[in-house]
Order: structure tokens, then C-alpha cells, then sequence
């Protein structure tokens, strides 16, 4: 998990009463409106679900304890970030998932290694970039109060089940717990009732989900808009994708109780637990929020996606599961667009660097290290702009790579 910052303070307009000669005195001028100031505390890390008025200024670290917790029962959290109130970015991390003892278990064994079983403090987005980059001008969302939802439940933050940990033991394993806490549903719920307590009425607010912690996000902005019918409601889905693979998915949603999670709110009830899929997910998102644009967002070869689903017995190459899933959500809705860039590489918003040696002029005049966010692009098509566009609510259009077997960079 990444991110950056350093908070950008408000002046205080400061009035000056003129008088000349015998002429009355003029009426006082009404300060020029500013952004109010959220965060006035000095403690950066918080035990329970504190006001908004006790955050200090940048990132911020909550526990709220009460039904919250990790995948093996430890401590949940999550991080905050104080700005202007009226615009919110809310971020769904992700970190892999798991649906029993074994796939819980630490790799080479099984699929995970500590993260995302615990909420760490490095964890914490401050010092990193992407969205998060607060000294960048480029950034879309500079002066927006960020909240990270933290992630540990391995279950893409919408699981609501215990099961029993059967994971091996043994060959320097230990079994820290008896249990498995698919709990992200409730961690997730708390978070964004700590948001709708804190903040009466944005005028925006972006949802961002990352691998992972993406898939859920259709389901959360639904949620979210349901709650803030009168703000502007935006949707970016890294990740959100490439596991459109029938029946080898059942293992996951079964195990995390998904479908009865779904079902307890209006616009998804009828998810079919036979044919059930994560499109199906921003299908139904999609019919409720009309007005909101879904996105997706992923790459045409995604290694760790290409490795996620060989694991769950799937054996055509990623992109005949991307293409698949988006023809399967864009037959059922209009208000849906797709970035599909080229290459490898996986997730492009959370501050994700890559490097490019240098080589003489085979840099073309790019850094050796650089930020995706802000380098990607696809036929000329930067994915910081296509994103700077959403957030603005400009209309937005799909993207596609024409060669689809190599990033493409960005050069100023």
C-alpha cells in the first residue's frame, strides 16, 4: 500500500477598514471563501472511532476495535488524511486474496505472506505517490481528505464468515490462529460509518480500489451514493477485472459468505450463487447509480492476475478473461468504460514505480524511476488525464491498446 503527503494549510484573509477624508466608512468586505480546515488535534495515531476534529494534520492512524478485526483475529485499522471535507477520496487497498487454511497460509506453501493478515503501519499511505502525491500539481486529487481502508481479511473487503483454519503446520509454519476471519465486509462498513458521521455533505467523492481490494469497490460506491445523494460520485476500479472465469471461482465467494453480504443491501439481491461473478457486481452497481461511470481499469498480460487465476484452474491467457468480462458487463450497461493498457505490469494508480535503465537516448527522455500513475499512457492517451477527466465528470470514453505487448510511456 502507498501513498504521500504533507497537508496544505488555509490562510486566514485578513481585512483592512480604509478611510478617507469625511466619507463614511465602508461597509466590511465578506471574506473570499475558503476550504474549512478539518484536523486540529496533535495525536496521529487513535484507539476507537475519533472525531474528525481530534485528526492531526497528514496521515493519520485509527484502531476502532468493536467488531473489527484481522484475518487471524489481531487488530484492524485504517488511515486517514484531513483536508478539505468537501471532497473525499476513500481508497480500498488490496494485498491478495485467500479462501481457506491453506491458500491463507504463508507462500511458498500457500499464497500469502503477512500482508494481508495484519494492518501494519507501513501500511500507513504517508511518503509514497500515485494519487497520494501531495507535492505533485499533476495530482487530481491535491486537497482532498483521504481515507485508506486498511486491508487484512484476504477477502477483497466484502467477506463476512469464520471458518476453521486448516491451514499445514509444520517446516517453520506457525498456525497463529484456529480461525480464519473473512471479516472485511464488517471493517469496511465501520469505516465508511466513521466517514458518514464525519462528513455531513461532500460535493465529491471518489472511490478507488486497488488489485485485490477492487473488486468490492462497485458494491461500496453504490453504498456510498445511497448515503450522499447529493454529491457527485466517482468510481476508479484498478484491478477491477480478469477474473471472469466461471466456476473456478465459487471457492472464494462460498467461503467469505459474499452472496448473503451482498444480498443485505437494495440493488443486490438477486445474485445467482451458480453463475455469480465479480462483474455481476458492478452490473448491479451499475443499474442502481445510473448516473455514475464504473470503471475498469487493468493490463492486457497482467502477471500477478495471470498467476491468480492458474492457480484457480483457469488456462487461457488473462486477456481472454478481460475481454470477456467487459463484453459480459457492457451487453448489460451503458454506464460502464474500460482502460485496458499494454504490458505486464499490475496496477497503475496507488504509486507503483517502475525503472528504465539508462542507456544513452533509449530513455527517450524519461527518469530512470518513475511514477505509473503519471507515465502511463496508452495511443496517447495518458491514464492521468482519462482519470483527471472522471473525477471532473467529464465524459469519458474506453481505452484500448493497439499493441497490447508493451507498456507505453508518457513523455513530456
Amino acid at each position: 500500500m502507498p501513498a504521500a503527503g504533507h497537508h496544505r494549510g488555509h490562510g486566514t484573509l485578513l481585512l483592512a477598514l480604509l478611510f478617507a477624508g469625511c466619507a463614511p466608512a465602508p461597509q466590511p468586505v465578506e471574506p473570499a471563501a475558503q476550504p474549512p480546515t478539518a484536523a486540529v488535534g496533535e495525536q496521529r495515531e487513535h484507539t476507537g472511532l475519533p472525531p474528525l476534529a481530534a485528526l492531526a494534520e497528514g496521515w493519520n492512524t485509527i484502531s476502532p476495535g468493536g467488531d473489527t478485526q484481522c484475518l487471524y483475529g489481531t487488530p484492524y485499522g485504517f488511515f486517514a488524511r484531513p483536508d478539505d471535507p468537501r471532497k473525499l477520496l476513500i481508497s480500498f487497498p488490496g494485498g491478495g486474496a485467500c479462501w481457506s487454511g491453506l491458500t491463507c497460509t504463508d507462500e511458498p506453501v500457500g499464497r500469502m505472506d503477512d500482508n494481508p493478515k495484519t494492518v501494519r503501519q507501513e501500511d500507513n499511505p504517508d511518503g509514497t505517490a500515485g494519487i497520494f502525491a501531495e507535492s505533485n500539481p499533476e495530482n487530481p486529487f491535491l486537497g482532498f481528505t483521504k481515507i485508506h481502508v486498511g486491508y487484512c481479511t484476504g477477502d477483497m473487503h466484502i467477506g463476512d464468515a469464520t471458518r476453521p483454519n486448516d491451514g499445514p503446520v509444520g517446516d517453520g509454519i506457525v498456525r497463529t490462529s484456529d480461525s480464519l476471519h473473512f471479516n472485511g465486509y464488517d471493517n469496511a462498513m465501520t469505516v465508511l460509518s466513521w466517514v458518514f458521521d464525519n462528513f455531513d455533505a461532500p460535493e465529491t467523492v471518489v472511490v478507488v480500489g486497488a488489485t485485490s481490494g477492487s473488486y468490492g469497490t462497485p458494491f461500496y460506491t453504490s453504498l456510498i451514493a445511497d448515503h450522499y445523494t447529493d454529491a457527485a460520485v466517482r468510481h476508479v476500479g484498478d484491478g477491477n477485472g480478469a477474473l471472469f472465469i466461471g466456476e473456478n471461482l465459487r471457492p472464494l465467494h462460498e467461503a467469505w459468505n459474499t452472496i448473503e453480504v451482498l444480498g443485505r443491501h437494495e440493488g443486490f439481491r438477486d445474485m445467482d450463487p451458480e453463475t455469480f461473478s465479480f462483474e455481476d457486481v458492478t452490473i448491479a452497481a451499475a443499474r442502481r447509480h445510473p448516473e455514475i461511470t464504473f470503471t475498469q481499469i487493468v493490463t492486457a498480460h497482467d502477471m500477478v492476475f495471470s498467476e491468480m487465476i492458474e492457480y484457480l484452474g483457469a488456462d487461457e491467457p488473462i486477456l481472454t478473461y478481460v475481454d470477456a468480462g467487459q463484453r459480459y458487463v457492457k451487453d448489460q450497461v451503458d454506464n460502464y468504460r474500460t482502460f485496458l493498457a499494454g504490458g505486464e505490469k499490475h496496477l497503475i494508480s496507488l504509486g507503483y514505480f517502475d525503472s528504465i535503465p539508462q542507456r544513452g537516448n533509449r530513455n527517450r527522455g524519461l527518469p530512470a524511476i518513475y511514477d505509473r500513475f503519471y507515465s502511463y499512457q496508452v495511443d496517447g492517451r495518458r491514464y492521468r488525464d482519462w482519470i483527471a477527466d472522471l473525477v471532473a465528470g467529464r465524459p469519458l470514453e474506453d481505452v484500448r491498446c493497439s499493441d497490447c505487448d508493451a507498456m507505453q510511456y508518457f513523455s513530456p
